[in-house]
Protein backbone atom coordinates (compact mmCIF):
# COMPACT_ATOMS: atom_id res chain seq x y z
CA UNK A 1 0.00 0.00 0.00
CA UNK A 2 1.81 3.46 -1.09
CA UNK A 3 -0.75 5.53 0.30
CA UNK A 4 -3.98 6.01 2.85
CA UNK A 5 -6.20 8.67 3.72
CA UNK A 6 -7.11 9.27 7.50
CA UNK A 7 -7.57 11.79 9.66
CA UNK A 8 -4.90 13.70 11.92
CA UNK A 9 -3.13 11.88 15.00
CA UNK A 10 -3.63 12.65 18.56
CA UNK A 11 -7.34 14.83 17.67
CA UNK A 12 -10.86 13.82 18.48
CA UNK A 13 -12.90 14.95 16.04
CA UNK A 14 -16.70 15.88 17.11
CA UNK A 15 -20.29 16.62 16.43
CA UNK A 16 -23.88 16.31 17.28
CA UNK A 17 -26.90 15.89 15.23
CA UNK A 18 -30.85 15.61 17.34
CA UNK A 19 -33.08 13.43 14.90
CA UNK A 20 -37.13 13.40 16.14
CA UNK A 21 -35.35 14.05 19.85
CA UNK A 22 -32.69 11.42 19.85
CA UNK A 23 -29.25 12.59 20.03
CA UNK A 24 -26.57 11.60 18.10
CA UNK A 25 -22.95 12.66 19.31
CA UNK A 26 -19.92 11.34 16.87
CA UNK A 27 -16.45 10.51 17.89
CA UNK A 28 -13.73 10.31 14.95
CA UNK A 29 -9.86 9.77 15.82
CA UNK A 30 -6.97 8.09 14.20
CA UNK A 31 -5.98 4.08 15.16
CA UNK A 32 -3.08 2.32 13.56
CA UNK A 33 -4.24 -1.13 15.86
CA UNK A 34 -7.26 -3.07 17.31
CA UNK A 35 -5.61 -1.88 20.73
CA UNK A 36 -5.98 1.59 19.89
CA UNK A 37 -9.71 1.06 18.71
CA UNK A 38 -10.50 -0.83 21.73
CA UNK A 39 -9.11 1.79 23.86
CA UNK A 40 -10.90 4.63 22.48
CA UNK A 41 -13.82 2.50 22.66
CA UNK A 42 -13.46 2.09 26.21
CA UNK A 43 -12.59 6.13 26.41
CA UNK A 44 -16.11 7.09 25.10
CA UNK A 45 -17.71 4.17 26.98
CA UNK A 46 -16.61 5.56 30.35
CA UNK A 47 -17.54 8.91 29.59
CA UNK A 48 -21.18 8.45 28.19
CA UNK A 49 -22.10 5.20 30.45
CA UNK A 50 -25.87 6.48 30.67
CA UNK A 51 -26.24 6.37 26.66
CA UNK A 52 -28.84 3.88 25.22
CA UNK A 53 -26.44 2.67 22.21
CA UNK A 54 -22.44 3.75 21.44
CA UNK A 55 -22.20 2.20 18.08
CA UNK A 56 -18.91 1.94 15.75
CA UNK A 57 -16.75 1.06 13.45
CA UNK A 58 -13.54 0.92 12.44
CA UNK A 59 -11.33 0.10 9.49
CA UNK A 60 -7.49 -0.58 9.48
CA UNK A 61 -4.83 -1.77 6.75
CA UNK A 62 -5.98 -5.51 7.44
CA UNK A 63 -9.36 -5.86 9.22
CA UNK A 64 -12.75 -3.84 9.81
CA UNK A 65 -14.92 -4.14 12.27
CA UNK A 66 -18.90 -2.39 13.28
CA UNK A 67 -20.83 -2.83 15.98
CA UNK A 68 -24.70 -2.35 16.12
CA UNK A 69 -24.76 -2.35 19.84
CA UNK A 70 -28.38 -3.28 20.94
CA UNK A 71 -30.16 -1.28 17.55
CA UNK A 72 -31.18 -2.86 14.94
CA UNK A 73 -29.43 -5.55 13.21
CA UNK A 74 -27.54 -3.71 10.13
CA UNK A 75 -28.48 -0.31 11.06
CA UNK A 76 -26.23 1.60 12.79
CA UNK A 77 -22.41 -0.29 12.88
CA UNK A 78 -22.66 -0.83 9.09
CA UNK A 79 -23.88 2.36 7.88
CA UNK A 80 -20.91 3.88 10.16
CA UNK A 81 -18.44 1.62 8.11
CA UNK A 82 -20.16 2.10 4.65
CA UNK A 83 -18.66 6.05 5.42
CA UNK A 84 -15.70 5.45 6.24
CA UNK A 85 -15.27 2.83 3.05
CA UNK A 86 -16.99 5.30 1.03
CA UNK A 87 -14.75 7.93 1.49
CA UNK A 88 -11.62 5.23 1.28
CA UNK A 89 -10.46 6.32 5.20
CA UNK A 90 -8.05 3.62 6.66
CA UNK A 91 -6.54 3.90 10.13
CA UNK A 92 -10.12 5.17 11.71
CA UNK A 93 -12.36 4.58 14.36
CA UNK A 94 -15.95 6.37 14.43
CA UNK A 95 -17.95 5.65 17.53
CA UNK A 96 -21.61 7.22 17.44
CA UNK A 97 -23.22 7.38 21.21
CA UNK A 98 -27.03 7.82 21.05
CA UNK A 99 -29.76 8.95 23.80
CA UNK A 100 -33.24 7.69 22.59
CA UNK A 101 -35.30 10.99 22.27
CA UNK A 102 -38.82 8.99 23.11
CA UNK A 103 -39.45 8.69 19.36
CA UNK A 104 -38.71 5.70 17.39
CA UNK A 105 -36.81 6.10 13.87
CA UNK A 106 -37.52 3.11 12.48
CA UNK A 107 -34.92 0.77 10.55
CA UNK A 108 -34.38 3.29 7.62
CA UNK A 109 -34.74 5.86 9.64
CA UNK A 110 -32.15 4.81 12.04
CA UNK A 111 -29.61 3.58 8.74
CA UNK A 112 -29.89 7.59 7.88
CA UNK A 113 -29.48 8.91 11.64
CA UNK A 114 -26.13 7.04 12.08
CA UNK A 115 -24.78 7.98 8.63
CA UNK A 116 -25.70 11.27 8.54
CA UNK A 117 -24.03 11.61 12.31
CA UNK A 118 -20.37 10.31 10.66
CA UNK A 119 -20.87 12.32 7.51
CA UNK A 120 -21.40 15.45 9.65
CA UNK A 121 -18.62 14.91 11.87
CA UNK A 122 -15.66 13.79 9.23
CA UNK A 123 -17.00 17.06 6.99
CA UNK A 124 -15.31 18.97 9.85
CA UNK A 125 -12.08 16.58 10.29
CA UNK A 126 -8.74 17.21 9.18
CA UNK A 127 -7.74 14.81 6.25
CA UNK A 128 -4.40 13.76 5.96
CA UNK A 129 -2.61 11.48 3.29
CA UNK A 130 -0.07 9.11 4.91
CA UNK A 131 2.57 7.55 2.36
CA UNK A 132 5.11 4.77 2.30
CA UNK A 133 8.40 6.47 3.10
CA UNK A 134 11.79 5.31 4.82
CA UNK A 135 13.60 6.54 7.63
CA UNK A 136 17.47 7.10 7.45
CA UNK A 137 20.17 7.99 9.51
CA UNK A 138 22.41 10.78 8.16
CA UNK A 139 25.68 12.55 9.36
CA UNK A 140 27.42 15.53 8.53
CA UNK A 141 29.84 18.52 9.36
CA UNK A 142 27.99 20.84 11.48
CA UNK A 143 28.55 23.38 8.59
CA UNK A 144 26.68 21.67 6.07
CA UNK A 145 23.51 21.33 8.20
CA UNK A 146 21.40 24.44 7.71
CA UNK A 147 22.68 24.00 4.09
CA UNK A 148 20.93 20.57 4.10
CA UNK A 149 17.52 21.96 5.96
CA UNK A 150 17.43 23.98 3.17
CA UNK A 151 18.09 21.56 0.56
CA UNK A 152 14.90 19.88 1.92
CA UNK A 153 12.88 22.73 2.04
CA UNK A 154 10.44 21.83 -0.81
CA UNK A 155 10.68 17.72 -0.64
CA UNK A 156 8.93 15.26 0.88
CA UNK A 157 11.66 14.62 3.83
CA UNK A 158 11.76 15.40 7.36
CA UNK A 159 13.83 15.46 10.08
CA UNK A 160 12.58 13.51 13.47
CA UNK A 161 16.05 13.72 15.23
CA UNK A 162 18.54 16.01 15.32
CA UNK A 163 22.25 15.38 17.65
CA UNK A 164 24.92 17.51 17.93
CA UNK A 165 27.58 15.50 19.96
CA UNK A 166 30.17 15.14 17.22
CA UNK A 167 29.44 16.74 14.14
CA UNK A 168 25.18 16.90 12.96
CA UNK A 169 23.62 13.19 12.93
CA UNK A 170 19.66 13.57 12.03
CA UNK A 171 17.03 10.95 11.73
CA UNK A 172 15.06 11.80 9.08
CA UNK A 173 11.95 10.48 7.04
CA UNK A 174 11.55 10.50 3.03
CA UNK A 175 8.97 9.64 0.72
CA UNK A 176 9.83 5.92 -0.67
CA UNK A 177 10.09 8.63 -4.43
CA UNK A 178 12.83 10.96 -2.72
CA UNK A 179 16.44 10.06 -3.67
CA UNK A 180 18.10 9.88 -0.53
CA UNK A 181 22.34 9.96 -0.91
CA UNK A 182 25.23 9.37 1.88
CA UNK A 183 22.55 8.14 4.80
CA UNK A 184 21.78 4.67 6.40
CA UNK A 185 18.44 3.15 6.03
CA UNK A 186 17.08 2.53 9.06
CA UNK A 187 12.71 1.27 8.30
CA UNK A 188 9.97 1.31 6.40
CA UNK A 189 7.04 3.55 7.53
CA UNK A 190 3.99 5.40 6.51
CA UNK A 191 4.83 9.38 7.00
CA UNK A 192 2.33 12.55 6.52
CA UNK A 193 4.13 14.66 4.45
CA UNK A 194 1.08 16.59 3.76
CA UNK A 195 -0.75 18.74 6.67
CA UNK A 196 1.85 17.13 9.16
CA UNK A 197 0.31 18.32 12.81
Amino acid sequence: MDKLISVAKNEVFTSEILINKSRFLCFIHHIEDKTEADNFLEKISKEYPDARHICYAYRLKNVSKASDNGEPSGTAGRPILQVLEKQSLLDIIAVVVRYFGGIKLGAGGLVRAYTSAVTECLNHAKKIVWEQAKVYQIKMDYKDYKPFLLSIKNRKIAVLETDFSVGASLIIVASADEKIEHAEFIKDTMYAFEGQE
